[in-house]
């Protein structure tokens, strides 16, 4: 009797450890927010070192632009939302085709509570879509999401009467695809012509590359 009570504790034991394991693998990939800096970039602890991360696929109003000029009401509105979400709270980090931007931050599909919280920026109204190829892993997703949140009136649609504040070019020297990382000519046909609801215009080389798109093959042959 005595030893078959030991092996049920060792077995107890042996549970307990096995469950700590799992649960410790499955925090690991877990950071803390440290601070919310606004809408859509965030600070978090990183193996002990704060790295800035910047929400892959959604823009925010400014609120802690260094022009203050540029810093409106709206922005402070889905600061606080992203800060009553997220700060002190520990994500998930999902990453696409950039791990970082020309800045040096960090490019991610953040998850809090097994949701992406890039997504619900977008549902509940408080972000507008920015796409920047390579990165458009849910670009479709996200546009339908904020479609709905602007019909629905939700959050700053319906609070501040919110409009895109990421003005799009209707011509230009070289065009490009919402859903490519390639620019063109501006007289650039092919069978796959771009639909205008995803044509975006540049008005020079270095603006495309800025953006992340990289010369098509076809149009600039060497």
């Amino acid at each position: 009797m005595k030893k078959g009570k030991k092996i049920i504790s060792l077995g107890i034991a042996l549970l307990a450890v096995i469950f700590g394991l799992i649960n410790q693998n499955m925090n690991s990939d877990q950071y803390r927010v440290v601070r919310v800096v606004d809408g859509d970039t965030l600070i978090l602890d990183i193996d002990n070192k704060e790295e800035r991360v910047r929400l892959i696929g959604v823009d925010t109003p400014e609120s802690v632009h260094p022009d203050a000029s540029k810093n409106v009401k709206a922005g402070k509105i889905a600061s606080d939302f992203t800060k009553s979400r997220l700060e002190g709270e520990y994500v998930e980090l999902e990453f696409d085709v950039q791990e970082r931007d020309r800045y040096g931050r960090i490019l991610a599909y953040v998850w809090h509570e097994g949701e992406m919280f890039n997504k619900l920026l977008l549902k509940e109204g408080y972000a507008q879509v920015a796409t920047f190829p390579p990165n458009v892993k849910y670009v479709e997703e996200f546009t339908q999401l904020e479609k709905e949140a602007r019909e629905a009136k939700r959050g700053l649609w319906a609070e501040l009467s919110y409009e895109p504040t990421i003005e799009e070019k209707t011509e230009g020297k070289y065009k490009a695809s919402k859903n490519s990382d390639k620019y063109h000519l501006s007289d650039y046909t092919h069978p796959g012509e771009i639909s205008p609801e995803n044509l975006i215009w540049f008005d020079s080389k270095e603006e495309a590359e800025a953006k992340g798109y990289k010369p098509c093959g076809i149009c600039f042959k060497e």
